[in-house]
């Protein structure tokens, strides 16, 4: 079975009519919903079970109410009172070599005196009359109601499956209804009527008050087991209830801070050391400004300082040797007077003499005021370049010392006072202690129960015999004889054949729950292997030791992930092609926990995979993890001005 599309109408806070495209690919079989809580993703499941199951759906604000109640309490309230609210889900499924296409449309009026709904179920686009009238017995070929819970789940309180009495009643239920057991038991039930009806038919008179009165007590102690049974249900859905309500305590507690009390010290602490460090800080920044760190400020004015000390030294050297080139010129011109040289060429070369000998004086009368040698600045820019990288390192360190002393000035300011959250601390202490306490109710209600039910076993053994000694000798009688042995044997053989089909694949399904373990758990060493009892359906964990391990040791995210293995290992035991829809869907793992979720289930839990996420939870890294495999995306948003929530394309 594959969804292919969801439309709303009306229905809780969707106002209007909304259609949602689920289809999807083989290689990308999921579907990521993102919506904030109270946005309408639980509405959303709720509406997939209804419009499959009506009135036997597992609705999750139904409770106690009516059917026609609750239909009355799901229209939108923004909408006419004689509009309808109606649910349609279009689907595909296989049966060997033949698909076909479905849809089912569940439909209600509120403003009548009896409200009840209306369901058309279109085959192939054709109307189908018998389908239609009969679908509560069909739907189960498709989804059977008793299996609904391995592919439609809340993530935040599949914990509780974890638990070793809830694990084996869900293990129990699953390999009853996947290898056909159910109907043994039902024919159990038949047989042992038709073996009693037949005994009872050879009772003489005067054990008829011994069999009335056994009877009498056996149907009060039915009462008593019913009642037991009643009430431990009644006391497991008050702890899921008080369970979720120490959740939100919780959340409460972490949004008002009060778990960062014990952490004020500390913090106070790291604040003292910051201080310290960016006193050390500034006194390395002021060494270095008392260097020669300051002559970086002043690049122009060395320069033109070196320049002058250059100028300096070529007016000292033009002075030194002004006399002796005044004398070595004289002897030159001399000379070329007496060779008779030509008068043009002497009047150039007095003219170029007398040019230099001008250059010579401007040099020379070059004021001197500095009066240094130019290897006074060896090294400076060096040391000014180094002093700089160190400076600005020192600043960059006390920047990042302020950045961490303003995040834990946060912090700090963050914590509240002990007397402001007392009253939070003190809730979370009173649900805490109301579930300890319904845990305990339930389990003495247990022990309770099953001694009740072995003196329900003693009472029917009793009166089997009674009716069996008392069988008149005659033909009828010897034929009821017969054939409450022949039913004795049938009962003996259908037992045997349960026993030894559970036995054989309870194997498969321990693989499945192991492997399934061992790919979402990241402790690979925690659990070596896992073994489910037959009898009693119950699990054992089995420690690298190869010593048994009860589920307490394991942490809540660890036992939220023994549940998903269950719930996987059933529904990939079970070969049906049923989509998996998961509210909630990380809960409150650690980020290990959902990134072995993210990569090793959501892709494989099924060839349609839903999943109804908040803002904190496939975010980051878990949402690039998981994109490969997305195949549509949509955000569930309300909207304040129309009144209702939508669909959007887009992932918050």
């Amino acid at each position: 079975m594959i969804i292919k599309q969801l439309t709303l109408e009306n229905f809780g806070i969707y106002k209007g009519r909304h259609e949602v495209n689920l289809s999807v690919n083989d290689d990308q079989p999921i579907i990521l919903f993102g919506g904030l809580n109270g946005g309408g993703k639980t509405t959303f499941l709720d509406a997939l079970q209804l419009v499959l199951y009506g009135k036997h759906a597992k609705c999750s604000n139904r409770g106690h109410q009516s059917y026609g109640s609750y239909l009355t309490s799901t229209k939108n309230r923004y909408v006419d009172e004689q509009d309808k609210v109606e649910i349609s889900l279009t689907f595909t499924h296989t049966t060997e070599t033949t698909t076909n296409e479905f849809i089912v449309k569940r439909s209600w009026q509120t403003n009548v005196k009896e409200v009840k709904d209306k369901v058309i179920v279109y085959c192939n686009s054709q109307e189908d009359a018998h389908l239609s009238q009969y679908w509560d017995e069909f739907v189960n070929e498709f989804i059977p109601l008793s299996l609904s819970d391995l592919f439609f789940f809340d993530g935040e309180k599949i914990e509780n499956l974890a638990h070793p009495d809830r694990s084996a009643d869900l293990i129990k239920t699953g390999i009853e209804n996947l290898l056909g057991l159910d109907l043994l038991t039902q024919l159990h039930i038949d047989l042992n009527n038709v073996e009693r009806k037949r005994k009872s038919e050879n009772v003489d008179i005067t054990t008829m008050e011994k069999i009335t009165v056994l009877e009498s007590e056996i149907a009060e102690h039915s009462t008593v087991v019913a009642t037991l049974k009643k009430d431990i249900a009644d006391l497991e859905k008050h702890a899921s209830e008080t369970n979720v309500n120490i959740n939100q305590s919780r959340q409460k507690v972490r949004s008002a801070g009060a778990h960062l009390i014990e952490q004020r010290d500390s913090i106070k602490f790291e604040l003292g050391a910051i201080e310290e460090k960016q006193k050390v800080n500034l006194a390395e920044r002021v060494k270095l400004d008392a260097g020669c760190g300051p002559l970086g400020l002043i690049p122009d004015l060395i320069n033109a300082t070196k320049l002058q000390i250059n100028k300096e030294q070529q007016a000292t050297q033009a002075k030194v040797i002004q006399s002796a080139i005044t004398d070595y010129e004289n002897t030159i011109k001399q000379t070329l007077i007496s060779e008779n040289v030509p008068q043009k060429t002497l009047q150039a070369l007095e003219n170029t003499m007398g040019t230099l000998a001008q250059q010579r004086e401007t040099l020379a009368n070059i004021p001197c005021y500095i009066d240094a040698h130019i290897a006074m600045f060896n090294g400076l820019d060096e040391k000014i370049a180094a002093d700089s990288k160190e400076r600005a390192k020192l600043i960059n360190q006390r920047g990042q010392l302020l950045e961490q002393q303003a995040l834990y000035e946060k912090k700090l300011e963050s914590i509240p006072d002990y007397e402001t959250v007392q009253h939070l601390l003190s809730e979370l202490a009173v649900a805490e202690a109301e579930l300890k306490n319904d845990l305990v109710l339930i389990k003495n209600k247990q022990q309770l129960l099953q001694q009740a039910q072995a003196r329900d076993e003693v009472l029917n053994t009793r009166y089997a015999n009674l009716l069996t000694q008392q069988n008149r000798d005659t033909f009828e009688q010897k034929r009821s004889i017969q054939v409450a042995e022949h039913i004795a044997k049938l009962k003996s053989t259908m037992q045997s054949f349960a026993v030894d089909l559970i036995k054989e694949n309870i194997q498969l399904l321990e693989q499945h729950i192991k492997d399934n373990f061992y790919d979402l758990n990241r402790k690979k060493n925690l659990v070596s292997n896992i073994k489910i009892c037959p009898e009693e359906f119950t699990i054992t964990l089995i420690d690298s030791n190869n010593n048994d391990m009860p589920t307490s040791r394991l942490s809540a995210g660890e036992r939220q992930l023994l549940a998903i293995a269950i719930l996987w290992g059933l529904a990939e035991a079970s070969g049906k092609e049923i989509p998996t829809i998961i509210d909630t869907p990380l809960g409150r793992l650690d980020g290990k926990h959902r990134s072995k979720l993210v990569q090793n289930y959501f892709p494989y839990a099924g060839k349609q995979v839903i999943l109804l996420s908040t803002d904190e939870e496939i975010t980051g890294q878990y949402y690039t993890q998981l994109k490969p495999s997305i195949c549509r995306e949509y955000h569930i948003n309300f909207d304040e001005q129309a009144q209702t929530s939508t669909f959007t394309e887009g992932y918050f």
